[in-house]
This record gives structure tokens, C-alpha cells and sequence, in this order.
């Protein structure tokens, strides 16, 4: 009788081993890559875009391949004018013909074969003003700099503070390029581009109407940049500066979504959730946004 008892249990133990396997096929339509376009565009400089095709993440050997057949346009909303961007190669759109001005609205066209037209709408604001820049001696690797933006409109900042010197002078090269301009942010690891009102709206929505702001910055032999300064020109030298941006909303979310995203982990993990990157392309993917850029020196 034991003996029956067991290889009952036996029996129904495999039973519920087996039950339990049991083959699945993933299947699903048949991948079209999307067109994304990656594009920012500042003031007085060349309308810039780069169009490439999105990969197929769950193939291998999938590639990110340029798209070089595109007509590209950008028109100005106020008066209808369409300038023409031309092909320069490796799937960059260009055209230093009527470049972007400060509180003028555009309309990116991007016509691909194939594909439903790809459109997308932003403006570059009027520089923001910026006065009373104070900084204060905190000790002997920090200072407290405090500033004001006086601003009469609802307009989005991101900030951070930077150092140079003949050796080093500041960065001015524009590519048009939304990851290049995040990079040049994050690398000098002092992001302060957060309002004082942030708490009490939306995420990713930092609208404000000017004010005080106030932020610690910490100096590595008189160089904020993180870079220790061993043999610094003779005849220069290193100054700090305020560097501000006045976003437009749509480079601002786009911005913050990169920033949470660089800060999770396990993006290819199951049990995590990535965070969404803005974007603000229609029958697309990527971003086109506007921006001003001003240097504020910090004494």
C-alpha cells in the first residue's frame, strides 16, 4: 500500500511538471523603422538636421541607417517662409539661409518616401535677463553664487557653471546636434537647472516668471569644470561663467527626460521601467527644439 501511495504521488507530481512546460512563438507584424530626427536650432545659427531610421532592437545585427533621400524644410510661422535645408551627407540637413531669431515660431517639414509626412513646431526664446550676480566666499573650495532673471513671460532655464582660460576657452561650436548639447551640460557635473517654484508643478513642466536663484559651486584650483588646472598659462586667466540656456518647453522636457533616463539602471532588464524620452515629433520619433544661449561672468 505505501508503495501504491507513492508512485501515485509519482505519477501526479510528473504530470504537474509536465503540464507546467510548454512552448510559446513571439510573433508580431513585420518591423518598419520609424524616421527620427534629431535637430535643435539656436539663434544665428544654421538650421541644422540629422534623420535617421530607427533599429529593430530585437534583431541582431540591426543598424541605424542614415536617411539620405529626405526634402527637408523649415517654415517660419509668422510669414509663411519655407527655407530649404540640402543634403551635406552622413544624413545631415543643412542651411545657413535665414537662421533662427529669438519669439519666431517654425514648422519642420520632412517629406521621406514611404512614410506619412513628419512634422514638428518650436521656437527659440528671446534670451533671458539676467542681473545681480553675486557670489559669496563659503570656504575655500566653495562658492555661493546667487543671481536674478528677470523675466515677464513664462520661460524655461536650464543652468550650469563653467571655467576658462586661453588654454581652455569656452566651447562655441554648434552641431545642432541634442545629444552633443546634453553632453556639454552633464560633463561639468554641476547641473543647477531647476527653479525654485519646481515643487509645486507638473514634472518636467519648470514654467516660471524670473526670480532669485542661489547655488553652490565647487572650485578644484580655480577651475569649476572638474579639471585640475597643473600648468596654467602665463598670460591668462581662468574665469567662471554663468551659462544659461532659455528653453523653449519642448527642449526643456526633452532635457529632463534624458537626464532621468541617463539615471535609471537595468534599461534592458524586464523587471524595470525606463523612462519615456520626450519627444515632439508627429509620425515620428526625436526632437526639434529651439534654445538661446548667453555666458555670464561670475566674479
Amino acid at each position: 500500500m505505501p508503495g501504491s501511495k507513492y508512485s501515485v504521488f509519482l505519477l501526479f507530481a510528473m504530470l504537474t511538471i509536465s503540464a507546467c512546460e510548454e512552448d510559446f512563438l513571439l510573433l508580431r507584424p513585420d518591423f518598419k523603422p520609424s524616421v527620427v530626427v534629431n535637430s535643435i536650432f539656436k539663434a544665428g545659427k544654421p538650421w541644422t538636421v540629422n534623420l535617421t531610421y530607427s533599429k529593430d532592437i530585437l534583431t541582431s545585427g540591426s543598424e541605424i541607417l542614415e536617411i539620405t533621400n529626405a526634402e527637408v524644410a523649415v517654415i517660419e510661422k509668422n510669414n509663411g517662409r519655407e527655407i530649404i535645408l540640402r543634403h551635406i551627407g552622413k544624413g545631415v540637413y543643412q542651411s545657413d539661409i535665414y537662421p533662427p531669431l529669438p519669439d519666431k515660431t517654425y514648422e519642420l517639414v520632412v517629406n521621406v518616401p514611404g512614410y506619412q509626412v513628419v512634422k514638428a513646431t518650436s521656437n527659440a526664446p528671446q534670451k533671458a535677463n539676467v542681473v545681480n550676480i553675486i557670489s559669496d566666499y563659503v570656504d575655500q573650495n566653495t562658492t555661493k553664487v546667487n543671481f536674478e532673471i528677470k523675466d515677464n513671460i513664462n520661460n524655461y532655464y536650464i543652468w550650469n557653471f563653467i571655467s576658462s582660460n586661453p588654454k581652455n576657452p569656452i566651447d562655441s561650436n554648434f552641431t545642432g546636434n541634442p545629444k552633443e548639447l546634453v553632453s556639454s551640460i552633464i560633463k561639468y557635473k554641476n547641473i543647477s537647472g531647476y527653479l525654485n517654484n519646481l515643487s509645486i508643478l507638473n514634472e518636467n513642466d519648470a514654467a516660471a516668471q524670473g526670480g532669485t536663484f542661489s547655488t553652490n559651486i565647487t572650485d578644484n584650483k580655480n577651475n569649476i569644470d572638474g579639471q585640475t588646472e597643473t600648468n596654467p598659462d602665463e598670460t591668462g586667466i581662468t574665469k567662471r561663467y554663468l551659462r544659461l540656456l532659455t528653453t523653449s518647453k519642448d527642449l526643456y522636457n526633452y532635457y529632463k527626460t534624458v537626464e532621468k533616463f541617463t539615471a535609471a539602471d537595468n534599461h534592458n532588464s524586464s523587471f524595470s521601467h525606463s523612462p519615456e524620452i520626450y519627444s515632439n515629433i508627429k509620425n515620428g520619433l526625436g526632437i526639434f527644439a529651439g534654445y538661446t544661449e548667453e555666458f555670464k561672468e561670475v566674479k
